[in-house]
């Protein structure tokens, strides 16, 4: 039987590729101009920008998580440290919707071997980001947490991306774009 740690990680990698192909779909359904057209909203925002944007933060999380060699105790040596704040961006991921999608099925097949690979993977992760102010700080964290968070990112870019596809005069499917526990609520409330 598996542990619970073990189950909470199967389940985000899980909701990791749920939410990326749902997302490859949604952009697959819009063409190279709208998927770069500018928001006159948020101006210099595109899609594209955003699907890139999201998978920056799971390409730089997944390669930490590649060089995982032993799932011992990391404490004293975490892995990383993973850098938010310098992200290598793909101008293909953000500029064609084929370029997005080829990203996006790349970063499942990331999960899809990072998940054979779980049993050596770490608890224990250091992040390092840009404070407000421009100074640099290093956590302390813990690969689920961050692998909860590069998904919550997503939901909350998801959001935006529906957001622009309303301006453009589209209907898209908001369901990708509410977080679980708002999903939950407005359940709970229709009860």
């Amino acid at each position: 039987m598996a542990s619970t740690a073990s189950q909470t990680r199967d389940h985000l990698f899980a909701h990791a590729t749920d939410y990326m192909r749902h997302l490859a779909s949604i952009i697959g359904k819009l063409n190279d101009t709208q998927y770069t057209r500018e928001s006159t909203a948020l101006p210099g925002s595109t899609i594209g920008k955003h699907v890139r944007h999201v998978l920056d933060h799971f390409a730089l999380l997944f390669a930490a998580l590649a060089s995982a060699q032993s799932a011992s105790d990391n404490l004293q040596h975490p892995l990383g440290p993973v850098d938010y704040a310098h992200r290598e961006r793909s101008p293909l991921t953000e500029s064609t919707v084929g370029g997005g999608q080829s990203s996006i099925g790349r970063a499942i097949t990331i999960v899809e071997q990072l998940r054979e690979r779980e049993a050596v993977i770490p608890s224990f992760i250091t992040i390092s980001d840009t404070l407000p102010g421009g100074s640099t700080a290093s956590f302390l964290s813990t690969v689920d947490r961050e692998l909860w968070f590069c998904i919550h990112h997503m939901i909350h870019h998801n959001a935006i991306i529906a957001s622009l596809m309303f301006e453009l005069g589209l209907d898209p499917p908001t369901e990708f774009a509410y977080a679980p526990s708002t999903i939950k609520l407005a359940h709970d409330l229709a009860k």
